[in-house]
C-alpha cells in the first residue's frame, strides 16, 4: 500500500511540474530578436506550404505531390 501512495505521489508531482512548465511557456510573449522573428515567418509558410500541398492531395489524389499543374 505505501508503494502505491509513493507512486501516485510522484505521478502527481510530475503532473504538477509539467503544468507549471507549460503555464511558464504561455505567458512568453512572441519572439523578440530578428532571428527568432526569421525563424517564425519560415515555420508559418511551411506550415501554409503543408496545409495547401494536403488540400490539393485531397482534390486530385492520383497527381504525385509537387507536381504542378503538369497533365501526364
Amino acid at each position: 500500500m505505501g508503494a502505491f501512495v509513493a507512486l501516485m505521489a510522484g505521478l502527481g508531482g510530475t503532473a504538477a511540474w509539467c503544468a507549471v512548465v507549460l503555464v511558464r511557456r504561455g505567458r512568453r510573449g512572441s519572439t523578440e530578436n530578428a532571428d527568432g522573428l526569421l525563424i517564425e515567418q519560415a515555420a508559418r509558410l511551411r506550415a501554409q506550404k503543408m496545409k495547401n500541398d494536403g488540400r490539393a492531395f485531397q482534390v486530385y489524389p492520383h497527381r504525385e505531390p509537387g507536381s504542378g499543374q503538369r497533365r501526364h
